[in-house]
């Protein structure tokens, strides 16, 4: 059974493990993305530069979340995968709500950084979790519908940041003991963060499945050692996999970190419109998207096209360049929210297949660990580059914050490209790795 008792999956059970690590990771990135809303006031309030906002947008998430994620999945393919879930939705929650006392670039930096800590564990343990419990050919539905919740966060994030800034924005502060004083952006970071606590509470009620032991494949985590050693047996699959993916998320955490920017800069719009139009774009249609894409990608993989994954990414590369075009250079609000719709179809559509991809690339014994080099692609380069990369690109190329729209035009043209050219050059590769697991998974059946 290659480590695990795996592909129990299909039954109703299975989804309602699904429906809770779905609502963890609407959590998680409710609490991520809020800030994005915030830049305005957070600006105003610490008198910081958009190079600064990068930062805290980027990499001052990012490189803790992707760091820990490499040990935390060592410890997810040899430990208890829900516990490790619980304690990092409470340790999210407290840092998040930390985010809401921060008076100085440097507390909110360090409240930033634990965040990513907490939310380093979700990931890996879902994806480990969600392997166990669905067959290859239902895998990256499965996954999508988990994916889904980094739409649905984000859409919510949008929604709830935009209503309380509109509704608190002229309010007072509050005087908060020991604390000092609690500025309308801050209070948005408390009321996201404390009802995480309730749901690490959630999070306890998920079964483990029990790992089986097996003559050939004894259950282990895999050594360090075993994955790198696999990795540089499949290395041309892994690296053009790595860069396509890495690629288009730095596109993907640039955009959606900057839009609300984007769109209160070139086109006038109020943080309450920002929110309204922003989170019900993606809401719906980043979750239309990301479902629609794991569908596509196993009506793929059941007419025999082991690397339907990926020709989901290149597809949806293509669409949102040809997008991205009147989404920026356009001055008509019709026009621009068409092509907000479409951008964020094309933008989610491979997420789901993507982590479908990297979980049927590697034995049942390294899940967890190839989640978190997924996660550390995703985060490490994509959320560290993508806004940290639009801030340089207004500050130092066009020297002009009100050119933010170019920023996000040449990132696009650029990074879709290279995404979509880098995967269609290692599919012959996927194919041959995909068949290698396939074959393992089958002989130890």
């Amino acid at each position: 059974m290659n480590g695990t008792q795996t592909n129990v999956g299909g039954t109703r059970y299975a989804w309602y493990v699904v429906s809770v690590l779905l609502l963890l990771n609407v959590s998680s990135f409710i609490d991520r993305q809020v800030m994005a809303l915030l830049v305005t006031p957070i600006k105003a309030d610490l008198g910081i530069s958009d190079t600064q906002i990068g930062l805290l947008l980027g990499p001052a998430f990012a490189l803790t979340f992707a760091l820990s994620g490499l040990l935390i999945g060592r410890l997810v393919d040899r430990g208890n995968r829900v516990a490790i879930i619980a304690w990092g939705v409470a340790a999210w929650s407290v840092m998040c709500t930390a985010c809401g006392v921060a008076n100085t670039f440097g507390q909110l930096f360090a409240a930033r950084f634990g965040v990513g800590i907490g939310e380093a564990t979700l990931s890996p343990s879902a994806a480990s979790l969600i392997a166990d419990y669905f067959p290859p050919e239902k895998l990256a539905t499965a996954m999508s519908v988990f994916t889904s919740g980094v739409f649905i966060g984000a859409g919510l994030a949008y929604l709830i940041g935009g209503l309380v800034i509109e509704a608190v924005g002229n309010a007072q502060p509050w005087n908060v003991p020991l604390v000092g004083e609690i500025q309308a952006w801050q209070r948005v970071f408390i009321l996201v963060g404390l009802p995480g606590f309730l749901l690490a509470l959630l999070a306890l009620t998920i079964r483990e499945p029990r790992r089986v032991r097996s003559s050939k494949f004894p259950v282990h985590a895999a050594t360090l050692r075993e994955v790198v050693a696999w990795l540089r047996l499949h290395s041309s699959a892994f690296w053009s996999f790595g860069v396509g993916v890495a690629v288009y998320a730095t596109v993907n955490f640039g955009t959606a970190f900057w839009f609300p920017v984007f769109f209160e800069r070139t086109h006038g719009w109020s943080s309450g419109k920002v929110g309204l139009i922003m989170g019900g774009a993606t809401l719906v249609f980043g979750v239309v998207g990301v479902i629609a894409g794991g569908r596509l990608a196993d009506w793929f993989r059941t007419r025999g096209r082991e690397d339907g994954n990926l020709i989901v990414l290149i597809i949806s590369a293509v669409v949102s360049i040809l997008a991205g075009l009147p989404l920026y250079l356009t001055s008509s609000e019709p026009v621009l929210i068409a092509a907000l719709i479409v951008t964020n179809v094309a933008a989610a559509s491979p997420f789901g297949a993507a982590l479908a991809a990297m979980q049927e690339m590697v034995p049942g014994t390294m899940r967890g660990q190839a989640a978190a080099i997924l996660g550390l692609l995703l985060n490490f380069v994509g959320l560290s580059l993508g806004p940290t990369a639009v801030g340089l690109l207004n500050d130092r190329v066009f020297q002009d914050p009100a050119k933010v729209a170019l920023s996000l035009l040449v990132m696009t043209l650029v990074g879709r490209s290279i995404a979509a050219v880098s995967v269609a050059i290692g599919l012959s590769a996927h194919r041959r790795v995909v068949s290698e697991v396939t074959r393992q998974r089958l002989s130890t059946a």
